[in-house]
């Protein structure tokens, strides 16, 4: 059996689409780890909106348990400000920023195997 590799997936800009895809990657099946750096609380309103059922666990390094359809594994990085989708606000930019941050640094480290990285804005 191949061991369970671990993608973190950013969430982009938090008033895009980039949540909204996270969301929709909770339900497919995937054969790894799949964790979304993102805001939870932002995760948890936009699988509201979209009328999506999913269960949010915090993420942690020890656990190399696959993909389970209806989960995502949330490694959590607080907005600057609550994000509605639509509506940008620059004061989220850094959010982004740390996300990507968080991201490749985990990757360096050898705690995620890649890197996908949601819609992020540039204007």
């Amino acid at each position: 059996m191949q061991p369970i590799n671990r993608v973190i997936v950013t969430a982009g800009e938090p008033a895009g689409i980039g949540p909204d895809l996270a969301v929709a990657l909770s339900q497919k099946e995937w054969p790894h780890q799949v964790v979304i750096c993102a805001d939870k609380s932002l995760i948890a309103e936009r699988a509201q909106q979209l009328g999506i059922s999913v269960e949010l666990t915090d993420f942690d390094p020890q656990n190399f348990d696959s993909h389970t359809p209806g989960r995502l594994v949330i490694l959590h990085e607080p907005l600057a400000v609550p994000a509605k989708a639509g509506v940008l606000d620059e004061r989220n930019g850094q959010y982004v920023l740390n996300t990507l941050e968080k991201a490749a640094k985990g990757c360096m480290k050898g705690e995620f195997d890649a890197i996908v990285t949601g819609l992020c804005t540039k204007g």
